[in-house]
């Protein structure tokens, strides 16, 4: 399963509803590695910033943050 497969289905799952704001999960998969830019990280998606605020983020930025990232995967922008 490929990162983009990752953050696909659990798109998928947050925008049907199906998870509760705690079970909104880090869209981390292990590659920690900054595109050649320094914007995302290429497993995730997910600017710098974006991690280090994760653990502080309630419910509603977390679905913020992975509205972004599905729209950077659309975009193809990594």
């Amino acid at each position: 399963m490929t990162t983009m497969d990752l953050i696909a289905a659990h798109a998928l799952a947050i925008s049907t509803g199906s998870l509760k704001d705690a079970e909104v999960a880090s869209p981390c998969v292990g590659v920690c590695q900054m595109d050649v830019a320094g914007q995302f990280c290429i497993g995730c998606l997910r600017t710098l910033d974006e991690i280090s605020a994760w653990r502080r983020l309630d419910g509603a930025g977390r679905l913020a943050v992975w509205g972004l990232i599905v729209r950077r995967a659309q975009a193809d922008t990594v």
